[in-house]
């Protein structure tokens, strides 16, 4: 939860920061804690202001106006099965296939033209050449 965003560019400063933040956090194998944050727009950053524990820390309440959505699992499991490989899931298939490190399989992955590109290349072949 973010506070202190009354205009469009803050609210875009702010989700930008957020986000490297929050990636950052996770890369360097930390987790992401339950907290409401100020944004600051003269720093563009944001800095923890509380921290909350559950979901009635935050006061949620149910739309009257808003029916609930039912969503079948079936649907569900049919749209997972029609999405590509998702590039971790392709680092992780990298690393275990070709045995290639973390970082190139991060690398080859990260980009699907050359993830495809590299697959045609190492068929058949050592893919560590």
């Amino acid at each position: 939860e973010l506070k202190n965003m009354n205009s469009f560019r803050f609210i875009q400063q702010a989700i930008e920061y957020e986000a490297r933040r929050q990636i950052e956090i996770l890369e360097d194998g930390g987790k992401i804690d339950q907290e409401t944050r100020l944004f600051d727009p003269v720093k563009v950053e944001t800095r923890s202001m509380r921290s909350k524990e559950d979901a009635h820390d935050y006061r949620y309440f149910p739309d009257p106006d808003l029916l609930p959505l039912e969503v079948e699992q079936a649907w569900i499991e049919e749209i997972r099965a029609s999405l590509p490989e998702l590039p971790d899931e392709k680092r992780a298939r990298f690393e275990a296939d070709y045995s290639l490190s973390r970082y190139d399989a991060g690398v080859l992955s990260a980009d699907a033209e050359k993830a495809d590109f590299f697959e045609e290349v190492a068929k058949g072949r050592d893919p560590k050449l």
